[in-house]
């Protein structure tokens, strides 16, 4: 970039009328003094979709960073292994532990496309045996390649079929 541009860019950045907004949405959202007056900087916001959406992504990650900071203590990892062990228990002889969807799904998700990738199109029972998965997770994985548009399907009357997207 020329001295020319970086010129233009900078004069660019002083003509910005959110300029002056953007150290008080950050400091009003970690709850710092900011150097304008509150009422100013809500009217602006009022009335600023950009801001809005900055003070909207400030709060998420003043937030994450909090919680990770909260659950980083020793007490507080104490205590969520606690509540885990809690959430184990036995029902008719069945050891029943809390399901982590996401990673569920993402994992039986990686695992059916390349499947896929591997064979072309498959029927469900064949996915359950060259995966490994069962079949519930199957269709979790089948939700998320198709939320993610990688698959299309077809079916009969007995089974669905299986197949990633032709650009894949």
């Amino acid at each position: 970039m020329g001295k020319n541009n970086i010129s233009k860019t900078k004069e660019a950045l002083k003509t910005n009328s959110c300029e002056k907004y953007e150290l008080a949405i950050t400091n009003y959202v970690m709850g710092e003094k900011i150097d304008i007056p509150q009422s100013e900087l809500f009217e602006h916001l009022a009335k600023c979709r950009s801001c809005q959406d900055d003070l909207k992504n400030w709060r998420a990650t003043y937030g994450t960073m909090r919680a990770t900071e909260y659950d980083s203590r020793p007490e507080v990892k104490q205590k969520n292994e606690a509540f885990i062990k809690e959430l184990v228990y036995q029902n008719n002889g069945t050891k029943r532990t809390p399901i982590d969807f996401k990673w569920d799904a993402g994992s039986a998700a990686g695992k059916v496309y390349n499947a896929l990738k591997g064979n072309g199109e498959l029927p469900i029972p064949v996915l359950v045996q060259k995966t490994g998965l069962k079949e519930y997770n199957i269709h979790q994985a089948i939700g998320w390649l198709a939320k993610e548009g990688k698959i299309q399907g077809n079916k009969d009357d007995k089974t669905a079929y299986i197949r990633l997207k032709s650009d894949e």
